[in-house]
């Protein structure tokens, strides 16, 4: 009984021993698990402020990129901008300079612009002739006009006149120092133009002579639009026949 005793004893004390060996391990697995959490979460904190420090800068360049890309593109846009006046100043100086000192150009009248333009609107074609007396002591000068278009039809090619295309062209002019004429025309849509014709007989006087004036021109290269095309008479053609 004795002996049943003292192995119990003996058992409880063991059983103690590694009871408290299992805790004291424990204990210590856990202090260990508890620095590296530590470690961890001073790494999470450190990652982190870099990370918002970066987004920060990524930001502060973002903005300062948008900025300067702006500023590029608003300081290309004034240039454009000044571009275009410069460009209306210069037809206008010229334009204004042939009427002012017609000497210095041959005597007589002349296409100075024609333009024809897609109006989108009305589904027609606007046009615009402007003409120019080159001469000094001027008189007022008086004439016909004629408009035409020059159409392929397989190997042939025949005239189509401005007047079969609308009502209202005014054929006459009559002017001193310059003279803008303008109006609209429909073409069928088979039709394909390779020319623009125009014609102008100046009758003569004993103050000028008469003029027999034709300028030819190609239907797409002044159809197509001109972006530095920003003068109120259009571009200067500066041609006699």
């Amino acid at each position: 009984m004795k002996r049943l005793r003292n192995n119990i004893l003996k058992g409880l004390v063991v059983s103690l021993v590694f009871l408290l060996l299992g805790f004291l391990l424990g204990k210590f697995k856990q202090n260990i698990l508890l620095d590296k959490m530590r470690v961890m979460n001073a790494d999470m904190q450190a990652l982190q402020i870099t990370h918002e420090q970066l987004q920060s800068d990524f930001f502060r360049l973002k903005i300062s990129s948008v900025v300067e890309t702006q500023t590029i593109k608003n300081l290309l846009q004034h240039n454009q901008s000044i571009q275009e006046e410069l460009s209306i100043v210069n037809n206008k100086n010229f334009f204004y300079e042939r009427i002012i000192a017609p000497e210095l150009d041959g005597a007589g009248v002349d296409i100075y612009s024609f333009k024809i333009t897609k109006n989108h609107h009305t589904k027609q074609w606007d046009y615009q002739l402007v003409l120019i007396q080159s001469q000094k002591g001027r008189h007022f000068l008086k004439g016909k006009l004629k408009i035409s278009f020059a159409v392929s039809e397989g190997e042939n090619v025949k005239n189509i006149k401005l007047d079969e295309l609308t009502d209202k062209l005014n054929s006459r002019f009559k002017f001193k120092y310059f003279q803008r004429m303008k109006g609209s025309f429909s073409l069928p849509e088979e039709i394909v133009v390779d020319l623009v014709i125009i014609q102008l007989n100046v009758a003569g006087s004993s103050l000028y002579r008469a003029q027999n004036i034709e300028q030819r021109y190609d239907w797409h290269a002044i159809t197509t639009p001109n972006d530095n095309d920003s003068s109120e008479f259009g571009n200067n053609v500066n041609s006699r026949h």
